[in-house]
């Protein structure tokens, strides 16, 4: 469910999970890939969507990021295990 919140609003994935920094960077790369969608619309490109694509898949990897950690921090040690 989260994924799909990183897909359509990035910055709200990151807040969700306490990334606040980097929440606060991708609300600039999201706000600036409206921007020049919204310009682009009249020459026919898409930089807008490819702004678009960066900011969300740099919310996708940091969200997968956090739950690697949690998941490794979960882990038994090695001292543990031989008990």
């Amino acid at each position: 469910m989260i994924y799909l919140v990183a897909l359509i609003f990035p910055p709200l994935a990151l807040l969700l999970y306490g990334k606040i920094f980097q929440a606060i960077f991708n609300l600039l790369l999201y706000v600036l890939a409206w921007v020049v969608f919204v310009f682009s619309l009249f020459l026919g490109g898409s930089p807008g969507f490819v702004l678009w694509l960066v900011a969300a898949l740099h919310a996708i990897f940091v969200i997968n990021d956090v739950k690697k950690s949690a998941r490794t921090a979960n882990l038994p040690s090695g001292a543990d295990r031989a008990r």
